[in-house]
């Protein structure tokens, strides 16, 4: 089981076309990282009317790299309807992953149009949620 999950996860991150780094009209695209390592309060970075995406990762894990280039193509394709920010765990035992209980990566936490938390845990069970929340509120 663990296999097959492991497998749904690297197609979901690695599907489609190589995105570049800017969008249609070049301009770079680029989240704001919010924290590296230490505890922060997600609550002012929270959008109402937009989906909020608090992305957790590490600069070593290989998984949050193919997710960080998702995450680009989705904000190319759903533009103002989404905003991401980054979270660098650093490691395992710094104060943001034991704060937020983080044991996988990459991992999500997706707030909804309203401020609520719509989904979080690791990104192979977290954005499909979102893209599908995202295609049903076009």
């Amino acid at each position: 089981m663990r296999i097959l999950v492991l497998i749904t996860a690297v197609t979901l991150i690695s599907c489609g076309p190589s995105p570049e780094k800017t969008k249609a009209d070049n301009t770079p695209v680029d989240f704001e990282m919010i924290a590296k390592g230490n505890m922060v309060d997600l609550d002012p970075y929270i959008e109402e009317g937009v989906f909020t995406v608090f992305d957790f990762y590490a600069d070593w894990c290989p998984p949050c790299k193919k997710l960080n280039k998702s995450l680009i193509d989705m904000k190319k394709i759903y533009g103002d309807r989404m905003v991401v920010y980054k979270l660098d765990i650093v490691s395992w035992e710094s104060e943001l992953a034991q704060g937020f209980k983080i044991k996988d990566l990459p991992y999500l936490m997706v707030y909804d149009k309203n401020r609520l938390v719509m989904k979080a845990g690791p990104s192979n069970q977290t954005l499909p949620a979102l893209i599908a929340a995202l295609n049903d509120n076009s």
